[in-house]
């Protein structure tokens, strides 16, 4: 982990000092593990319903890791283009997942922060997300791609992201709304629900706008056939060009009453939203 990064106690809020045999607070005595086989700290609170024994047990193995859906996240409608509207370098993942995405944002001149809820090559941090072990104002952005649809307060853990953020840094990411339920997914959020959480957390600007499509996410995850990669990547042209025929004669209708398409049809039938919050 980088070491500009300050590090807090999750008990208290207190300072913690690294160790390579782990991590102690002294204000509180709250003592934070190190995965054995990757060395990576964990920072979880007795309040937390994470399993600290669980997350020391769990083995990495590579060959098990899908590094392909991180990117594929980047891909969707504008989220690359507001990412590269932000300012600054210092990043932090929130919700990494198998931490595909990594070396490109490295590689496009990030320095990067990562963490998830269970140790992998690409994690420098585990932690649960409403409770972030770094002091307050660390990060120029926070990227989150298909994380808020699995926090359990979303609220709460919005509020955590805006405390790590330096003022006018930003949010940059995605989560789902009309998608399967899916991985512990708890809230799908419409763009007024986004919206309701970032504000309440003291975002003053915040922009959504329309993801994957609601075709790609229901009718791509109902069909079993669907869920074979191969035939998936075949079926999904398809799926999207319905989307686009649909939204057209959207289009078509609010042009003939001399209108633009109202955020209710636009934002309506997104499988996913992606937004970009400044705090």
């Amino acid at each position: 982990m980088a070491n500009w990064v300050a590090l807090r106690c999750v008990e208290c809020g207190h300072e913690v000092a690294r160790s390579a045999d782990g991590q102690k607070c002294d204000s509180c005595g709250a003592v934070y593990p190190t995965h054995q086989a990757s060395g990576i700290p964990v920072f979880v609170p007795t309040s937390s319903p994470l399993n600290v024994e669980e997350i020391l047990a769990h083995k990495i193995t590579e060959s098990a890791l899908d590094l392909d859906v991180a990117k594929s996240h980047w891909q969707t409608g504008k989220l690359r283009e507001l990412l590269d509207s932000c300012a600054g370098k210092r990043v932090l993942n929130y919700g990494s997942g198998d931490g595909g995405d990594r070396r490109w944002l490295e590689q496009a001149g990030y320095e990067l922060v990562s963490f998830d809820i269970y140790p992998g090559p690409y994690t420098d941090v585990v932690c649960d997300g409403h409770f972030l072990p770094f002091a307050d104002a660390q990060f120029d952005l926070v990227v989150s791609t298909a994380v808020f649809e699995h926090l359990y307060n979303p609220f709460w853990a919005a509020k955590e992201i805006a405390r790590v953020l330096k003022p006018g840094g930003a949010l940059v990411g995605s989560a789902a709304f009309l998608e399967a339920y899916h991985a512990n997914s708890y809230f799908h959020m419409s763009h007024l629900g986004l919206s309701e959480v970032f504000k309440r957390a003291g975002f003053t600007k915040v922009e959504i706008y329309p993801g994957w499509s609601y075709v790609e996410s229901l009718n791509g995850r109902f069909w079993p056939w669907n869920n074979v990669k191969a035939i998936n990547r075949l079926t999904r042209p398809w799926r999207r060009l319905r989307y686009k025929f649909g939204m057209w004669l959207w289009k078509l209708a609010y042009a003939m009453k001399g209108r633009e398409v109202p955020d209710r049809v636009r934002l309506g039938f997104c499988g996913s939203l992606i937004f970009k919050a400044v705090k």
